[in-house]
C-alpha cells in the first residue's frame, strides 16, 4: 500500500512538472506555428518534385532519399521563422537596427545551420558524406538571396503593420480627435420594468448564461440581452480581456493573480470575487495585467 502510494506520488509530481515546463502558447501563437508548418510541407513538396522532373528531363537517377536530404534547407525555416514570429510578438520595438537585426541573425544562424545538418544526416546515414565548406558553398551561390527575401518579409511586414496601426492614432492627435472612439462607454440593460445605464467603467467581468450574459458590477449582477462574442466587439481590448471562453474581465478590477503550476491561473478581483484563467487566454491575460501599472502581481 505504501508501495503504491509513493509510486502514484512520483507519476503525479513528473506530470507537473511536465505541465510546467511546457510552454502554453495562445491561440494566435498555434496558428503561427500551424502556418510555419506548412510552409515548409509546401516547399519540401515541391524541391521534391522539381527533382524527380530535373531527373525525368535529363534522363538521370532520381533519388528520393538524397533530394528529401536536402529539403533540410527548409525544414530550417519553421522554427527560425516562429522565433522571429515570437520576437516581433514580445519585444514590438521599431528600431531600424533591431529590425536589421532581426534579418540579419536568422539568415546567418540557417545559412550555417544547413550545412552542419547535411554533414551529419550523410555522415549517419550514407557512405558518402557532404564537407561542410562544399554545401556552404552551394548554399550561399544557390540560396543566399532567397534567405534576405524570405527572412525579410516578415520584419517588413510588421513594419507595415505598425504604420496602418499608427495611422489613426495620428489623425486622432493633429486633428483634435475627430475621430470618434469605436468602443462603447456604457451598456443598456434592464431592472425588471426598468432601463439602466451601466457605465463600462464599472463593469468587474462578464459572464455567460446562454442565450444571454451577465454582467457583475461590485455587488450587483445584471441580465444582459446579448452574447459574450458580441460584446467583447464593443468593449476596449486595453481594458477587457477574455479569461475563459465563458467570461470577459476588467483588467482594471483585477488585483492579482497567480498560477495553479498546470498552465492555468487564479485571478481575483477588487471585490474578493475569484476566476479561473484558462491557459488558452493566460498570454493574452498577462500581457494585459503587465501593461496595467497600478496593479501588483501576487
Amino acid at each position: 500500500m505504501g508501495f503504491a502510494f509513493f509510486v502514484t506520488s512520483k507519476l503525479i509530481y513528473k506530470k507537473d512538472m511536465f505541465r510546467i515546463l511546457t510552454p502554453n502558447f495562445s491561440p494566435t501563437y498555434k496558428k503561427a506555428a500551424v502556418a510555419c508548418g506548412l510552409f515548409v510541407l509546401v516547399f519540401v513538396a515541391l524541391t521534391l518534385t522539381q527533382d524527380l522532373v530535373r531527373s525525368s528531363l535529363k534522363n538521370s537517377a532520381f533519388y528520393f532519399s538524397e533530394s528529401f536530404m536536402f529539403s533540410s534547407f527548409w525544414w530550417l525555416f519553421a522554427p527560425l521563422f516562429f522565433i522571429q514570429y515570437l520576437v516581433i510578438r514580445q519585444r514590438n520595438k521599431t528600431q531600424v537596427i533591431f529590425q536589421i537585426a532581426l534579418i540579419i541573425f536568422p539568415i546567418l544562424i540557417h545559412l550555417f545551420s544547413f550545412p552542419l545538418l547535411i554533414w551529419i544526416l550523410s555522415k549517419t546515414f550514407y557512405n558518402h558524406t557532404y564537407a561542410i565548406q562544399q554545401t556552404l558553398t552551394y548554399t550561399i551561390s544557390e540560396y543566399l538571396y532567397v534567405l534576405i527575401v524570405l527572412y525579410s518579409v516578415p520584419v517588413s511586414g510588421f513594419i507595415y503593420l505598425r504604420g496602418k496601426t499608427k495611422l489613426p492614432v495620428l489623425i486622432s492627435e493633429t486633428e483634435n480627435e475627430t475621430i470618434s472612439n469605436p468602443f462603447v462607454n456604457s451598456i443598456p440593460v434592464s431592472e425588471g420594468y426598468k432601463k439602466l445605464n451601466i457605465a463600462v467603467s464599472e463593469i468587474y467581468y462578464c459572464s455567460a448564461n446562454p442565450p444571454y450574459i451577465n454582467i457583475h458590477l461590485e455587488s450587483q449582477k445584471y441580465l444582459h440581452s446579448e452574447t459574450l462574442k458580441s460584446v467583447s466587439l464593443k468593449l476596449n481590448p486595453r481594458e477587457f480581456v477574455r479569461v475563459h471562453k465563458s467570461a470577459i474581465v476588467n483588467i482594471k478590477m483585477v488585483s492579482s493573480y497567480k498560477t495553479r503550476l498546470n498552465g492555468d491561473y487564479d485571478l481575483t478581483l477588487k471585490n474578493n470575487v475569484q476566476l479561473r484563467v484558462s491557459r488558452n487566454f493566460a498570454t493574452d491575460f498577462k500581457d494585459l495585467f503587465k501593461n496595467n501599472h497600478q496593479l501588483a502581481r501576487k
